[in-house]
């Protein structure tokens, strides 16, 4: 057992019988089942949410989640002798799924419909009760304070120790009643993102032809840059014209969204598929999710349109998608992401040590360009055949 952990498990619940090295985390078999203790580097307002959320989704039934697994204190995160936070959660011991796979995507595309339907009965739930969680958390440090306070604590020293201005601490101790805490639920703004990459990727395009030494990536970027800026701005202007549709769908589908649903985040167990990693979970259009998700298998299989009618007919047999939904999702799919983000990721690279790998990418994006077509033309077909 490592001598740096040892502090760590000792504050939880569990007897350990083996353990492995993961993907920077440790790996764990216990007598309450597999666990992942991972190194806490993120915000502590948001593993809160995630706890809230995840504790709604148990009582709906959902057990194929990564629980997180409070220490005995409590506390979500716990801290090694040198301080160094870390998170405790249920782990499940599988494959990660195959894009390559029929059988694997069909079964990752039903696992996140049954998420995106529970997600979406609980979304109002999650707001009530994140701030209510809030509000207790707030009353107890208020009591708190009061109570350092009737022991002869300054004002000062309470300011400066619970890191509130002065104002605030006045404020916080004040009877006034408090207003719930926003969260961050948005109607979906697809529109907007498309404008600002289109900006990107002509900013990108300038600065490049201002390039004097050229190097291969540039000189074929230049090439091909505007036909895909052309492509962009068609997009745009499709959503900007059917602000009714965006508005239509993204009502119908508002609810939880894992905001990273791929192949990595999708384990494969024996009668079982878990879902892990929601930190950039988030409400807003879940459609997004599965058109991500979609994107990368078809990125994936030479945009075998095949395997994207499977996965909208499995998705649409748990979630049922209307034509909106399919014109939606067509123009998300007309949209040059993938060229997008090279180009992106070149404009905030170092161009001195720019990688080989920039020039494969495009290359590999300019030579699928026509199964994309094919693809999005059959599914052109379908948007028409729905009634």
């Amino acid at each position: 057992m490592s001598e740096k952990l040892a502090e760590v498990y000792e504050q939880y619940d569990m007897k350990i019988s083996e353990q492995k090295k993961g993907r920077g985390s440790t790996i764990l078999w216990t007598d309450v089942g597999m666990r992942i203790l991972e190194p806490f580097r993120g915000s502590m307002v948001r593993l809160e949410q995630e706890h809230v959320l995840k504790e709604l989704l148990k009582a709906k039934g959902m057990n194929n989640l990564d629980y997180i697994i409070p220490g005995r204190d409590g506390q979500l995160i716990t801290c090694d002798k040198y301080r160094q936070p870390y998170v405790l959660k249920m782990h499940y011991e599988g494959n990660e799924c195959n894009m390559n796979e029929t059988a694997d995507v069909t079964r990752a595309v039903k696992a996140m419909a049954d998420f995106h339907k529970h997600g979406k009965d609980i979304a109002k739930d999650f707001e009530v009760k994140w701030n209510e969680n809030c509000r207790k958390k707030e009353e107890r440090r208020v009591e708190e304070i009061r109570q350092v306070m009737e022991d002869g604590e300054e004002m000062e020293r309470i300011s400066y120790l619970y890191e509130i201005s002065r104002s605030a601490l006045e404020k916080a101790l004040s009877k006034e009643e408090k207003t719930s805490v926003d969260i961050d639920a948005c109607m979906d703004d697809v529109c907007g993102k498309f404008a600002r990459h289109n900006t990107q990727i002509r900013k990108i395009g300038r600065f490049v032809s201002n390039v004097k030494r050229k190097n291969a990536f540039e000189k074929l970027y230049l090439k091909v840059y505007p036909d895909f800026y052309r492509q962009g701005v068609k997009c745009a202007e499709m959503l900007c014209e059917k602000t009714d549709m965006i508005t239509k769908v993204s009502a119908n589908h508002y609810g939880i969204c894992h905001g990273s649903f791929n192949q990595h985040n999708v384990i494969l167990c024996d009668g079982l598929t878990a879902i892990v990693h929601f930190e950039r979970f988030s409400r807003g259009n879940q459609l997004n999710d599965l058109y991500q998700f979609a994107r990368k298998v078809m990125e994936k299989n030479h945009f075998d349109f095949g395997m994207l009618k499977v996965i909208l007919e499995e998705y649409s047999g748990i979630v049922q998608l209307d034509k909106n939904d399919y014109k939606y999702l067509y123009v998300l799919f007309s949209y040059p992401e993938k060229f997008w983000k090279i180009a992106n990721s070149y404009y905030n690279t170092n161009k001195a040590f720019l990688s080989p790998k920039f020039l494969e990418k495009l290359e590999t994006v300019i030579l699928s360009e026509k199964e994309k077509q094919e693809m999005l033309g059959k599914l052109k077909n379908i948007v028409f055949e729905i009634v």
